[in-house]
């Protein structure tokens, strides 16, 4: 049960740059590498009042899958997938999947959230898929966290599913099949489009999302610090960061 053969920091490189430079206004905003110490819009060449007007922010929480190649894989052996080559996103187990149901919940109070994981095992699919501008198209598969449900928060779960399928399998000791509601980018940008908020609602609904963040911070911890003075949309992207390891970015209809 191998790896593909790049690293998960290369995979959510190469996905931020592709649907930062294709999908996003102005193809800069919020620059993920460098988005949390810098805010300087006269060298950024954004305008944060444009950005944040008729767009949908984003959470993109950035993963690897690992792939199946033999048969004796379970999903294999069980009669699920009758071939190879089925991937598997497994989810982080710490404090009874903590991490998942925060999500989960920060999608439910009207956020846009997406699991990216990557659908392509070798280092000359990935490079094909870079050099022909289809890491975001291709070699990704995105996936809503409430649409993945947990049948208990003590076993080990993954999700296993096939590159375009319409439907992917929660697994644990028993697999429980579901549907994807995002399967292939003509799909799932639109929809994420039809989500786009006005300027006004979109602050309202970042200010919401920072509340959510920092219901649990004690009044000491240094995120507070690190946040303090700060635009409202700095706060949700360093808090979305720090706390889910999630990228914000806002998706709007390209002016150009």
């Amino acid at each position: 049960m191998p790896w593909p053969d790049f690293t998960e920091l290369t995979f959510g490189y190469v996905f931020l740059r592709e649907f930062e430079e294709s999908y996003v206004h102005g193809g800069s905003f919020p620059k993920a590498p460098d988005f949390i110490s810098q805010w300087d819009e006269a060298t950024k060449g954004y305008d944060v009042e444009i950005a944040l007007s008729d767009a949908t922010p984003v959470y993109l929480q950035l993963k690897r899958s690992y792939v199946l190649v033999q048969r004796n894989a379970k999903e294999i052996r069980d009669g699920i997938y009758s071939d190879p080559n089925v991937y598997r996103m497994h989810l982080h187990k710490n404090r009874y999947y903590r991490q998942h149901k925060a999500l989960q919940e920060l999608e439910a109070k009207g956020n846009t959230v997406l699991y990216v994981t990557s659908q392509v095992y070798t280092s000359e699919e990935f490079a094909d898929a870079y050099d022909t501008a289809c890491i975001v198209s291709q070699a990704s598969a995105l996936f809503s966290p409430n649409e993945i449900v947990l049948p208990d928060e003590t076993q080990i779960h993954h999700v296993s599913f096939k590159a375009a399928d319409q439907f992917g399998y929660v697994y644990s000791r028993e697999p429980e099949r579901f549907e994807r509601k995002f399967v292939h980018v003509d799909h799932w940008l639109p929809i994420l489009r039809e989500r786009r908020l006005s300027l006004d609602d979109n602050r309202k609904l970042l200010a919401e999302t920072v509340e959510f963040f920092t219901a649990n911070l004690n009044s000491g911890d240094p995120l507070r610090k690190l946040i303090a003075e700060k635009p409202i949309e700095q706060k949700a992207s360093i808090l979305g960061y720090f706390l889910l390891d999630a990228q914000l970015t806002f998706v709007k209809e390209s002016k150009t």
